[in-house]
């Protein structure tokens, strides 16, 4: 019995592409997770989740680099670089009961605590110092007074606290803190550390 010559070859063919598919598997360049395993071979900085998707097709693997060596990234959005944003974007709001609703964004107090509101009544039987007055005033603020800088900042400091300064609010801590320092000083604020400090202001820039 003989057979045609076309089905002679067919054997032939699959074999050689048999042999074919085999050479280009093996010179198939590593995968995305083997090249990722091989940059991180300790084992503890290295997660593979076999239960998430990853974004490649076709693969149900996914590596996840971990450890307090990976780098780092900003959180957005920024409320205080983005604030002409955050003032034009809608306000977020949850239900806070039946018939109210509640604000789901930081307050303006919250983001700047310059601007939180402080209500001051300082009994006059401690006979305060300005100093007394303005640490009696950051209290639960956050912040703190620095040292005085100079003769002026040790003299301020060291006068008494004027009886109209006994009672103060409520008023945004900005506004007090310049009330207790009087016209002759203007408020300096470090907003890392949270340390406030009096400096003497420019006497031209005061308005008569």
């Amino acid at each position: 019995m003989t057979y045609p010559k076309k089905a002679r070859l067919f054997p032939l063919a699959f074999l050689f592409a048999l042999m074919a598919g085999c050479a280009q598997q093996q010179t198939q360049p590593p995968s995305e997770s083997e090249r990722i395993a091989a940059q991180y071979p300790d084992a503890d900085k290295v997660t593979i989740d076999i239960t998430k998707p990853t974004a490649r097709p076709g693969s149900s693997s996914q590596v996840v680099a971990t450890g307090m060596d990976q780098p780092t990234h900003d959180v957005e959005p920024d409320v205080y670089r983005d604030r002409r944003r955050d003032r034009q974007s809608r306000i977020e709001v949850l239900r806070g009961g039946r018939y109210s609703l509640v604000s789901a964004k930081a307050t303006l107090q919250q983001r700047e605590l310059l601007e939180q509101v402080v209500d001051i009544s300082i009994p006059a039987s401690l006979n305060p110092s300005v100093e007394d007055g303005i640490r009696y005033t950051l209290q639960h603020t956050g912040f703190g007074l620095c040292r005085p800088q100079g003769e002026p900042q040790q003299l301020l400091y060291s006068r008494p606290l004027p009886a109209a300064h006994f009672d103060l609010g409520p008023m945004p801590l900005r506004e007090a803190l310049q009330v207790l320092g009087g016209p002759a000083f203007e408020v300096q604020a470090d907003p890392i550390a949270r340390m406030v400090c009096y400096q003497v202001r420019d006497q031209r820039l005061v308005k008569e």
